[in-house]
């Protein structure tokens, strides 16, 4: 196989009369030169089929000395090749025989092919003369190259196109890329034929070794003609980028109650497309499912979710996230806090006011947790110096859904030097039954109700009972003023009452 830089076609034109000089005995021509192929390109071997014919009227068998091929023309002699010492030919009968030859150069080649020989009859010498012309030209498919970005120890792809302009299809395609400082992972597409005019695109693939410049050749061998074979090359220059790792996680706590999870985001701010990805957390209270991920692109973010299960309400993560980029295996990692919230009850907006003897405590029950708190209850706890008291000892609050409250109010009677009413929430969530304590300060009290309670006091008691009398006393007033009154508008001395 030769390898050449451009394609040639060839027009081969014989001429119709063969030139012929004979002894007395002997009539021979050069009936035919046939030339393959017949559209040679610069360098490629050519064969001149050379058919010697000694013509049936001839009297003596012609001995061939020598056939040659030469320059027609021109100062000097250049003869392209030379046979030997060939026998002979005897009437009736032909002899063929090839000349090679190559050219180094395009053009048109004025030719001729000589044939040396003798009359065994007379003796003498016969000399036979052929005219060829050859004209050469540097055709070959066009061929291009295209490469993707690409980066150092990351495997890119490319392809090459070959676009048939010739005359005539060509045949047993074969395109084949190398390069200098890259790692070829695919180099090689086979083609049956690309029609006239038709093209084929064969893909490659590669690895640069290293950053910077490197050719990358094409070399395209194909069939014209039915036998011949010719190449052609192609070079591009590649500059391939360093490798530069840039990975980053994201976390987020995500679910609600005993069932959460991290949402992990893996961002990819790397140069070459990340494979391989698993993602995983480790941490000494809790357990957490692992996630593997194929390929995140360059430049490109992909989420998963780490489904935790929970052994304490806190637990300290460590995600990791180990990937292949390029020919590196490499790991990244990050720390966070994970924390299982359930349902949690706590005591807000309390306000105390007192009304006589006893004290009104009122607020809010707030689930500050993330799943329902069921059969909340308020209560004021019985001590030394606090007694619950009428109407609401207790308040049942119900349910008390997540991140939401529900307003209660509870009363109690306080003696001696008191700073603080004790109050006892209980709660169930997730089946399990929760108790919490809280002291409500007194510095919180809000001032005397509108309206004094009438608790039954002794002291109370008795103004009740004076009421009537009040109300008698000033009736006998009026009746008395107004008796009076009239006597003296009618002029009477005695008054009586």
């Amino acid at each position: 196989m030769r390898h050449g830089v451009a394609v040639l076609a060839c027009l081969v034109v014989v001429g119709s009369l063969p030139l012929s000089v004979a002894g007395a005995s002997v009539n021979a021509s050069i009936s035919n030169v046939e030339v393959s192929p017949s559209s040679p390109a610069p360098g490629e071997t050519v064969t001149f089929e050379t058919t010697v014919r000694n013509l049936e009227n001839s009297d003596a068998p012609l001995e061939i000395n020598d056939i040659a091929i030469r320059k027609s023309g021109g100062r000097g002699i250049t003869e392209y090749e030379r046979v030997s010492n060939l026998g002979s030919i005897s009437p009736g009968s032909t002899l063929e025989v090839p000349l090679i030859a190559s050219f180094d150069s395009s053009g048109s080649k004025d030719l001729r092919v000589i044939v040396y020989g003798r009359d065994r009859g007379t003796g003498e010498n016969v000399e036979l003369k052929y005219p060829v012309q050859l004209n050469v030209e540097e055709r070959h498919p066009q061929v291009d190259i295209t490469a993707n970005d690409s980066v150092a120890g990351v495997e890119s792809t490319g392809e090459v196109t070959v676009a048939n302009g010739l005359d005539d299809q060509i045949t047993n395609v074969e395109v084949v890329v190398e390069g200098d400082g890259v790692d070829m992972t695919k180099s090689r597409t086979v083609r049956s034929s690309v029609a006239q005019n038709g093209s084929i695109t064969a893909p490659f693939r590669f690895r640069p070794e290293s950053a910077g410049e490197h050719p990358l050749t094409a070399t395209i061998s194909y069939t014209v003609d039915g036998d011949t074979t010719r190449s052609t090359t192609r070079t591009t220059v590649i500059e391939s980028d360093p490798l530069r790792n840039s990975v980053e996680l994201d976390t987020t706590a995500v679910g609600s109650g005993t069932d959460r999870a991290l949402r992990v985001a893996v961002s990819n701010g790397a140069n070459a497309p990340l494979s391989d990805v698993m993602v995983s957390a480790t941490s000494e209270n809790a357990s957490f499912q692992r996630v593997l991920l194929e390929n995140i692109s360059a430049s490109t973010t992909r989420q998963v979710r780490l489904n935790a299960t929970m052994d304490e309400p806190r637990a300290d993560v460590t995600v990791t996230a180990n990937y292949e980029l390029g020919t590196e295996t490499e790991q990244t990692t990050t720390e966070t806090t994970l924390r299982s919230v359930p349902g949690t009850i706590d005591l807000t907006g309390l306000d105390v006011v007192r009304q006589g003897g006893r004290l009104q405590i009122s607020g809010s029950a707030s689930n500050v947790g993330s799943t329902d708190a069921d059969s909340v209850l308020v209560s004021v706890v019985d001590t030394e110096n606090v007694t619950p008291a009428t109407p609401n000892r207790d308040y049942f609050v119900g349910t008390v859904p997540a991140s939401d409250f529900v307003s209660f109010d509870v009363y109690a009677r306080t003696e001696g030097n008191v700073t603080s009413v004790p109050l006892e929430v209980t709660y169930l969530v997730d089946d399990t039954r929760k108790r919490q304590t809280f002291d409500v300060d007194l510095d919180r009290l809000g001032g005397m109700a509108p309206q004094p309670e009438q608790d039954g006091d002794s002291e109370g008691g008795d103004q009740n009972s004076m009421l009537p009398v009040f109300v008698a006393g000033g009736l006998a007033l009026l009746v008395v003023v107004g008796v009076l009154v009239r006597r003296y508008r009618r002029g009477d001395d005695d008054i009586e009452v």
